[in-house]
């Protein structure tokens, strides 16, 4: 027990000792202190979390930073060095200035900051699995010679579903995500493809938008509070907008799918042999599936289980009255559609059929649950055909 906090009886005719107030930075400064001698990459990752750890509390990054400045303290000056390198452009140049004003005064930097140190693009690789619906972007920067990857787990149209960061082995990315896809059999393809920075940028920046845009839920919040063993996007969503933001120039922007796209997979799908008597039903749904891809910016023929639920209950089940007849063709309808894009994308036929053979009854009975869900009945608007 410290002094300041033994009880003291006052002493007659005197006035009792005022207790000294506790800083409410006391905790942050206390585990910045325990970052002066590790690494940049364990900085960085403090920092996103305190930065998602402030945003789930509904509070602002600024009065943390303006408090910090103040503080001619080598743990201040670390949680600051650590806080501009993450978040968004304003964030880590305030950070950075507040930083360079604490180091002004002679304070000691941590072991591992390199002033002007920045990111440089190293390399950038996809992994998938067979239908495309889950996706794993390794992107490789270097900083003051060390190298680290952010490997980005995602899904098209939910986004990223979970983001972590490593040091780069010795050996290279390609050897990390070796060792991923040897170590989750049959969940990723034994295929590796390249990425340059744009390509990683484009598919990985509108995750990050959607994130921020869409705010944190209560599993956010697990995943700060709660085991270990729960990771969520919330963790690193910071580092991975400081990250990802450095892979391009400012002015750069993501080419946007022409919507003459549309039109021709439309056409395309209702050419292949769908085997669907009801050809204005096929050319419906089909309208609905490419409509939203493109809407997303995605190519409207990669589709996965997950993505196509997804889709079925936000833009149909959602926003759609399907009538009796229509809703009994749906099952005959998605599989020819899901068979398409096997062929579409150049699969391995008999392999991904049968992989969409196996999920697509999960597909529809989840798209009727929530079909007959009385509230996204109440919000539909709009007709099938």
């Amino acid at each position: 027990m410290s002094p300041q906090s033994k009880s003291r009886k006052k002493k007659q005719g005197t006035v009792g000792r005022r207790p000294e107030k506790q800083s409410p930075y006391g905790a942050l400064l206390e585990s910045a202190a325990a970052l002066r001698s590790e690494s940049w990459l364990l900085a960085d990752a403090w920092a996103s979390e305190l930065y998602a750890t402030l945003w789930l509390a509904g509070s602002g990054h600024a009065p943390m930073i303006e408090a910090l400045a103040a503080m001619q303290d080598p743990a201040a000056l670390t949680a600051l060095r650590a806080l501009s390198g993450v978040g968004d452009e304003d964030t880590r140049a305030a950070a950075a200035l507040a930083a360079d004003a604490v180091a002004a005064h002679g304070v000691a930097e941590p072991s591992w900051y390199v002033e002007d140190a920045s990111l440089e693009f190293r390399e950038a690789f996809l992994v998938t699995n067979l239908l495309g619906d889950v996706e794993v972007v390794a992107i490789t920067q270097e900083r003051a010679g060390a190298r680290e990857t952010v490997l980005f787990m995602r899904q098209p149209v939910l986004g990223a579903t979970a983001i972590e960061l490593f040091g780069t082995p010795d050996e290279g990315t390609v050897a990390l995500l070796e060792d991923m896809i040897a170590s989750t059999p049959e969940a990723f393809r034994d295929l590796i493809t390249p990425l340059s920075a744009a390509e990683a940028f484009d598919r990985v920046w509108p995750d990050i938008e959607q994130f921020w845009e869409e705010g944190p839920d209560e599993e956010a919040e697990e995943g700060l509070i709660g085991s270990e063993d729960i990771r969520h996007p919330i963790q690193l969503i910071a580092l991975a907008d400081a990250r990802v933001s450095a892979l391009v120039s400012e002015d750069y922007e993501i080419p946007v799918i022409s919507p003459d796209r549309m039109d021709e997979t439309v056409a395309a799908f209702l050419a292949s042999p769908h085997g669907i008597a009801d050809v204005e039903a096929a050319r419906a749904f089909a309208r609905v599936v490419v409509g939203a891809a493109v809407e997303q910016n995605r190519d409207p023929v990669v589709y996965g289980p997950a993505s196509l639920t997804a889709v079925l209950i936000l833009n149909v089940a959602a926003r759609l009255h399907v009538s009796d007849a229509d809703l009994a063709l749906l099952p005959e309808i998605v599989r020819a559609w899901a068979y398409f894009t096997v062929d579409a994308r150049e699969l391995p036929r008999e392999e991904a059929r049968k992989a969409w053979d196996e999920e697509l009854p999960t597909v529809l009975a989840e798209f009727s649950e929530a079909y007959a869900d009385p509230e996204l009945a109440a919000e539909r608007d709009g007709q099938f055909r």
